[in-house]
């Protein structure tokens, strides 16, 4: 049995599409698998495993900082102050 390796092209990205998908498309979770694929050899098998950290890199990278929540108020109360006041 052969072993052939294609590379794929990647897929077609403007900037809109970047910043407004909540989601990575299939076609993006697609290529970066084949990309995880063959940084790893090119050895089949982990399919799947390629595909979910395809997606987990994919959606990590396009998760934004300002998404999540801000807490209102520090978690923890301030330490104190351990030198003596003047």
């Amino acid at each position: 049995m052969s072993s052939k390796v294609t590379t794929l092209q990647a897929p077609p990205a403007t900037d809109k599409a970047i910043c407004t998908a909540p989601h990575p498309s299939e076609q993006q979770i697609a290529f970066r698998a084949h990309q995880i694929f063959l940084e790893r050899g090119a050895t089949p098998g982990l399919e799947l495993d390629d595909w979910l950290q395809a997606e987990r890199e994919l959606k990590a990278a396009t998760a934004k900082p300002h998404d999540s929540p801000r807490p209102s108020a520090p978690s923890r109360p301030p330490l104190p102050n351990p030198r003596p006041s003047r």
